[in-house]
């Protein structure tokens, strides 16, 4: 009988069972190396999209102090710059508007803007009609996966509601053809 020696590794294992055993670990570094760069390249992205996020709100910020200040129409084509989509439709003929309607619609297209670009789609469509009496302002934006409309506090909504109930108007905000619309009416005069 011819038989081979067998070769043995580490501990006396078998050579074939220490090759298995190394080629177990590497595949198992491998996985390791890959799922960690995928974690990597997430953080870097939501760590880029989060300071989008802070440019806009500084520039639209920034924005609301010039004077003379900026119409909504120079507001939303100024958001551009922050990184959004917009489509802007004027309805009416623009007019100037009171100090506190201008200051309350800039705000709230701001927290509109702001929160299409946080959790929607990085496009947004904003409607400025002017009416006699009043002006209607819609932002909508398409949403990136499913809509939620209950998660935590909604601060930015308060507020908006609030500016606007100050000047008699309203704010309804929700749902709207696969996205969000934040939907405003701010009377002239209260």
């Amino acid at each position: 009988m011819n038989q081979q020696p067998a070769l043995y590794g580490i501990g006396g294992l078998p050579a074939q069972y220490v090759v298995a055993i190394a080629l177990t670990c590497l595949g198992a570094v491998v996985i390791l190396a890959a799922l960690l760069a995928k974690r990597r390249h997430r953080a870097v992205a939501a760590n880029a999209h989060s300071e989008q996020v802070t440019q806009l709100n500084r520039l639209l910020l920034r924005i609301q102090y010039d004077y003379p200040r900026p119409t909504l129409a120079e507001l939303v084509q100024s958001s551009r710059h922050g990184g959004l989509s917009i489509r802007l439709h004027i309805a009416g003929s623009p007019r100037e508007l009171p100090d506190p309607v201008d200051l309350a619609g800039m705000r709230i297209i701001q927290e509109s803007l702001t929160n299409a670009l946080k959790h929607g789609t990085p496009s947004a469509t904003v409607v400025l009609c002017y009416r006699p009496d009043r002006i209607i302002l819609t932002v909508d934006n398409p949403m990136k996966g499913k809509i939620q409309t209950t998660r935590g506090p909604h601060e930015g909504v308060a507020a908006m509601r609030r500016r606007a109930s100050k000047l008699g108007g309203s704010v309804t905000v929700g749902p709207y053809e696969g996205g969000w619309r934040v939907h405003a009416e701010l009377p002239y005069q209260h």
